[in-house]
């Protein structure tokens, strides 16, 4: 099939809905409008959806008030990750910016039990430290809650009012837990441990008792109840062989729920606090994005697949049944026709064996070699899942396969797994890259004259890893948001990053190694074909990486085609530019694979 331009919009503009929270009749729900997102509301499961923000680039994420009266919303501003903090009053449909700071990062939202206030994080007074504020709805001003430093975070008011759960991050792998007295004013560190450990919690019942998932005492992450007071701790439940996340806390603490992730899908798993047990619940095979209980212990949940947009859906635990409450529109296209990847593995060069999602065309026959295109995510410690990836529809349409692994260093395969890329053993991460496009050709799935890479940030390091230490095998590459130098990337990311990424790439006092496995360094080895993508605003990975590279490139004469977005930051979220991004991604793989 030939590139169809109009085809490719389709796919592009196909919406899904996301983030439901509300009660068992009356729900919120993100939604995109025009190219971007919005809130909408439903008073029932059965009524047409109230738009309910209005905002020119729309929201990053919102935070429905316990009484539902408000809404506190993260806008989105070009991308940036600096966008303000805006109130909306549902009824009145109003909204209003409450806080907002130049150059500045907000959220984490927190609504009070009475929904009177809101706590939140920003590090807007040095740029580098997240400090813990409070909003009041009565008087319309915020003051500094708890002065923290670091990568600090709200969780949780007490259900009592009188205390605070708040963590605190060192690097992605390493969190800490502290319950602060409202009334004393001070904080008490409840988690002190050695070496990297993972928490997510929340309040059981009152404050005296928290619930939280951690991998403390085992490579995955278990369900633990600990009493505040004295610390002690007590597991909950089985043990899972897989990583646990997502938990969420019914009103009366009689039930949580999380998602497991099992080999990158979801499986959504509710356990009765008092004895441990799961609750029989219905299957979804998929990715479960995000669920929250109602007043009467429903979930409210969204679901999607490989082959399905998102959409929101409601579980009652009691009677078994899972009912679907919005329904994305597929712009006429034949969702029958679209394909679920097979998870393969592939054995690496020490002998670690890799996961990998691979798509191929229906009318794909073994040991026929086809086109195919390597996708890398970002991260690192991040994980390719099968959602919903819409343009990977249309690449299978033109018989364009794709293989997603999930290298050494991602998320979801355990602590062990996910730390074995960190510092000096990056260059491990790129070999199993290398592995897997050796892995295909071996196998008949392509030929090195037919295989492309793309990625995005740490995706477009690896990208970049890939054409400069294997040039001879790959045809095409597109680098988004890619880092091309980690000594500049290090120096010129947000300071608020900069020690979370340090955690993993290895400290700036490191500049030879990091210099070592800078790809920016090797662009004499480049043979191939190169498409970089960057957002102007992005905080991240700024511009510059991509500047310097294309620069270097093209004074060594290299082939390479850049495409800059002016409103955009790490990644492109506007529908105008999305088009343009895939079509010119598309029409590059065809030209250089096909």
């Amino acid at each position: 099939m030939k590139f169809d331009s109009k085809r490719l919009r389709s796919f592009i503009k196909i919406e899904g809905h996301i983030s439901p929270q509300g009660s068992d009749q009356s729900y919120f729900f993100l939604k995109r409008v025009d190219g971007v997102t919005q809130v909408f509301n439903c008073l029932s499961h059965r009524a047409w959806p109230n738009q309910l923000t209005f905002f020119e680039e729309g929201v990053d994420s919102y935070y429905l008030s316990p009484c539902g009266f408000y809404l506190a919303v993260l806008v989105n501003a070009g991308g940036s990750e600096h966008g303000p903090i805006a109130l909306v009053d549902v009824k009145n449909q109003i909204s209003k910016i409450v806080f907002q700071e130049v150059d500045a990062q907000s959220g984490a939202i927190v609504w009070s039990v009475d929904g009177s206030k809101f706590l939140f994080r920003s590090n807007f007074k040095n740029k580098y430290d997240y400090k813990i504020y409070e909003y009041s709805l009565i008087t319309a001003e915020y003051n500094l809650k708890i002065d923290c430093q670091g990568w600090c975070y709200p969780i949780q008011y007490s259900p009592c009012g009188k205390y605070i759960l708040f963590g605190s991050a060192s690097c992605g792998a390493n969190q800490d837990l502290y319950l602060y007295s409202i009334e004393k004013v001070n904080s008490r560190h409840l988690t002190p441990h050695e070496g990297h450990v993972r928490y997510e919690a929340a309040f059981l019942e009152s404050y005296d008792k928290i619930i939280y998932l951690s991998d403390l005492d085992s490579e995955f992450k278990c369900l633990y109840i600990m009493d505040t007071d004295s610390s002690n701790y007590r597991k909950v439940g089985k043990d899972y062989k897989w990583d646990l996340n997502g938990l969420q806390v019914s009103l009366d603490s009689s039930h949580v729920a999380f998602l497991i992730n099992e080999a990158g899908y979801s499986r959504l798993t509710v356990v009765e606090v008092a004895t441990g047990l799961e609750i029989p619940i219905p299957e979804l095979k998929g990715i479960v994005n995000s669920c929250k209980f109602t007043a009467n212990n429903g979930l409210l949940l969204s679901y999607q697949s490989a082959s399905r947009a998102s959409d929101c859906y409601y579980l009652a635990l009691q009677g078994k049944r899972l009912d679907q409450i919005t329904f994305s529109s597929y712009q006429g296209l034949d969702r029958e026709s679209f394909i679920e990847p097979q998870l393969i593995q592939y054995t690496s060069f020490d002998g670690l064996e890799i996961p990998a999602f691979i798509y191929l065309p229906n009318n794909y026959k073994p040991n026929s070699p086809i086109p195919m295109i390597l996708h890398f995510h970002g991260g690192p410690e991040s994980q390719f899942r099968p959602i919903f990836h819409k343009h990977l529809q249309y690449l299978l349409e033109l018989g364009i396969g794709v293989c997603a692994p999930n290298i050494r260093g991602s998320s979801g395969y355990g602590a062990e797994f996910m730390a074995m890329d960190d510092y000096k053993k990056r260059p491990d991460a790129i070999k199993d890259g290398i592995e897997l496009a050796a892995f295909l050709v071996k196998k008949g799935f392509t030929d090195f004259d037919r295989l492309g890479v793309v990625g995005g940030s740490y995706g477009g390091f690896m990208v970049l890893s890939l054409i400069t230490n294997a040039p001879n095998y790959f045809a095409a590459a597109v680098n988004v948001v890619g880092i091309s130098d980690l000594v500049t990337f290090l120096k010129n990311t947000k300071p608020y990053r900069r020690k979370l990424r340090e955690a993993e790439y290895g400290p700036l006092s490191d500049e030879r190694f990091l210099e070592s496995i800078s790809p920016i360094h090797k662009i004499s080895e480049v043979r191939t074909p190169l498409l970089v993508v960057h957002g102007l605003t992005d905080p991240r990975v700024p511009i510059s990486e991509a500047e310097q590279l294309v620069g270097r490139l093209k004074q060594s004469k290299k082939e390479v085609e850049t495409l800059f977005f002016a409103d955009e930051g790490h990644g492109i979220r506007k529908l105008p530019n999305q088009i343009n991004y895939f079509e010119n991604m598309i029409k590059f793989f065809i030209k250089n694979l096909i």
